[in-house]
């Protein structure tokens, strides 16, 4: 058992009980900028750690190994890919649901990172919440309350959209719980369910 992190250059695997690092990638910061950021949490499926950088690059590394695993390690690496600055994506160990702040959608193959569908539009506005993939879907919201919900799989397919009311900006993402959705708006929690 491991927790991983990443920083403003590494992707990093620690030990819950010490907090010592036993792994790290590099590769988030090929500038070697400093104003590199990440704000987007790394997610893990299926043996695989997806993480990237503001928008680029996108890094797909596999579990285990100790010490600077980069070259071992590295499954794939994406450098043109227009991904996310905030929301985190959504993967199921086949398919990889990457949003980008603008609500642009595309789906990868989680082993290969080759292109599965898209680039895709979701409904306008931007998106600060991550995706969430449940049941079948993805649901993707955007700040103005409006969910994008797209089926699961090899092929783009918008099932619906539906609008929430929001006064402000919608910046939380989906909960899931049996059933249920649930949606934080600045002013209400709604569940939304049968």
């Amino acid at each position: 058992t491991q927790f991983v992190i990443v920083g403003g250059d590494c992707v990093m695997g620690h030990d819950p009980e010490t907090g010592k690092e036993i792994w790290r990638a590099g590769g988030l910061n090929p500038r070697n900028t400093e104003k590199n950021r990440i704000i987007v949490s790394p997610v893990v499926a299926d043996g695989m750690i997806y993480a990237n950088a503001a928008r680029k690059p996108f890094l797909a590394i596999r579990a285990g190994g100790e010490g600077d695993v980069t070259a071992s390690h590295t499954a794939w690496k994406m450098d043109d890919i227009d991904g996310p600055d905030v929301p985190t994506p959504a993967c199921d160990g086949t398919r990889l649901y990457v949003v980008n702040d603008r609500g642009v959608i595309i789906c990868l193959d989680a082993k290969t990172g080759a292109v599965v569908w898209g680039p895709e539009h979701t409904a306008r506005g931007i998106v600060s919440a991550s995706p969430l993939l449940a049941d079948g879907k993805v649901y993707v919201v955007n700040e103005e309350g409006v969910t994008t919900v797209l089926a699961a799989g090899p092929e783009y397919k918008v099932l619906a959209t539906n609008t929430i009311p929001c006064e402000g900006k919608l910046l939380s993402s989906f909960a899931v719980s049996g059933n249920r959705l649930y949606l934080r708006t600045p002013t209400h929690l709604y569940c939304i369910g049968k």
